[in-house]
């Protein structure tokens, strides 16, 4: 479908179209494949870790960034879905700030947040960050197209996949099961806040033009993401580097 419909969707039909793109535009990435299996060297594996880094850092201001677009509508439900996910990244409901989490994550892993900021992040991680940030900060269905459905909506048959990230961590390459709270945090708010984005497209897709918006900006940050996540295979080093 063009970026302009000829008709404006039913909310469920929407979500449809937009897991059936993510499906076409799933990452072809060694690096991840080979990080699930423990195939990574340690130098492998801290590079990706401090690149991440990049990405985590800027969302807590996207997401506030995209809650103080939330339009005023009767009951407030769409503050309330954003603030939730705020809330918890920030260290409110149950666990630490996220930010603080993947800190913790990388001492794991013997790397300090002076060493992150010692180098420079990957182009692809550069471009995700940033159209999560831009999207966030143009309007809030943007934001949602952006954020809410392209990086909070699981495909269903992909769930969990911060859960495999933290068995294979701590399985393979023997970090502490401290150290892997950024990833266990998000086994249980992946769920959450997929619903809340889905909620949130319910409440607010109601037009031709609002819908265009949302697509563009989900049809662009999963492209970015797609490429953060192919781009990884430039940390594979020697022979476990993808053929050229």
């Amino acid at each position: 479908m063009a970026m302009i419909g000829d008709r404006v969707l039913e909310p469920g039909e929407f979500i449809e179209e937009c897991l059936a793109f993510k499906r076409s535009h799933s990452p072809r990435s060694v690096f991840l494949r080979r990080l699930i299996q423990g195939k990574l060297s340690p130098p492998e594996l801290r590079a990706w870790a401090k690149d991440f880094y990049w990405y985590v850092d800027p969302a807590i201001a996207s997401i506030a960034a995209w809650m103080a677009n939330t339009p005023t509508l009767s009951g407030r439900n769409l503050y309330r879905l954003i603030a939730r996910n705020l809330a918890g990244e920030m260290g409110f409901i149950k666990e630490d700030d996220h930010h603080d989490l993947y800190l913790r994550f990388c001492a794991g892993l013997d790397i300090s947040r002076e060493e992150i900021l010692d180098g420079l992040p990957s182009a692809g991680t550069v471009g995700a960050a940033c159209a999560v940030g831009h999207y966030c900060r143009s309007s809030f269905v943007e934001g949602l197209g952006a954020f809410g459905l392209a990086v909070e909506m699981e495909l269903p048959e992909q769930a969990g996949v911060a859960g495999v990230f933290a068995k294979s961590l701590g399985e393979h390459y023997g970090i502490d099961s401290k150290a892997l709270e950024f990833w266990w945090v998000h086994v249980e708010a992946e769920d959450e806040h997929g619903h809340n984005a889905v909620d949130a497209l319910r409440a607010c897709a109601q037009t031709l033009e609002e819908q265009a918006l949302i697509r563009r900006a989900f049809r662009l940050s999963v492209l970015a993401h797609c490429g953060m996540r192919e781009g990884y295979d430039g940390f594979l080093q020697g022979e476990t580097a993808p053929p050229a």
